[in-house]
């Protein structure tokens, strides 16, 4: 009899301490029998119930659907809203720590100030680098022209002309002279390759930087707000014989 009672004791005790714990139920239904330390806007401390001097474990709130308290209580978490990206977002993702650049400049003036290796592209952007890269290789200083670097873009035809030039003379007299034809053909075949690959490289730099620039342009127009505020105001106006209270609305413009 005494045997029976132990037993029925222990299983009661048993029982009140499952009672006794909390019960966190995450979003994909998984429970967890716990002992919640702190609930905090973003995460949850607790205990496991079944290591309860073991460490401390955290839970975004995120993951979180509700907890079960030991007293009976529940505590629900909405789930959260997810933030719909302005344009702006976009834009002041990507900073290449040019903020002092200003509209109307020319390529020379910024183009030392962007690495084209960092180059993220993003919707707006005028230039292809590809686009750039390919006509350049189809005709020298093309894909410069096309990304509005006019004159340097003739920088390259027609130091790539002149090297073609010089090989063409070189194979008009290399039947008369072939002494002075051979180094001219060298030269001419040479330098007609080496501006071609530099023309390509040119090219594509050319697109990313400039596209660089407008990406800082637009990011630093949408970060320029306009602050206007009605601000009320109450004050006094004096006469010989007495003060008369005066109200009225300020307007402050800051931007």
């Amino acid at each position: 009899m005494k045997r029976t009672l132990l037993s029925l004791l222990l299983s009661l005790l048993c029982m009140a301490a499952m009672q006794a714990q909390d019960l966190i139920t995450l979003r994909d239904g998984t429970d967890i029998q716990a002992k919640v330390l702190q609930v905090s806007p973003d995460e949850i401390k607790y205990k496991r119930t079944d290591n309860p001097d073991g460490p401390d474990f955290i839970l975004p709130t995120a993951d979180v659907l509700l907890i079960r308290y030991a007293n009976g209580a529940n505590q629900v978490f909405d789930q959260p809203t997810p933030k719909t990206p302005s344009p702006y977002d976009i834009y002041a993702s990507v900073d290449y720590g040019t903020d002092f650049v200003s509209p109307g400049l020319r390529y020379s003036d910024y183009r030392h100030l962007y690495r084209p290796s960092a180059y993220i592209r993003l919707p707006g952007d005028p230039y292809s680098p590809a686009l750039s890269g390919v006509c350049s290789w189809l005709i020298p200083g093309l894909g410069q022209m096309l990304c509005d670097e006019v004159g340097r873009g003739f920088g390259y035809l027609g130091g790539w002309a002149g090297c073609f030039t010089l090989m063409v003379v070189g194979a008009a007299i290399s039947y008369d002279a072939p002494g002075a034809a051979a180094p001219m053909l060298m030269v001419g075949s040479l330098g007609m390759l080496t501006i071609d690959i530099c023309a390509i490289v040119d090219g594509v730099r050319v697109a990313k930087v400039k596209n660089m620039y407008e990406q800082d342009l637009r990011r630093q127009m949408m970060s320029s707000t306009l602050d206007v505020r009605l601000q009320p105001y109450v004050s006094s106006l004096s006469t010989a014989t007495s003060r008369t209270p005066v109200a009225g609305v300020s307007l402050a413009v800051s931007f």
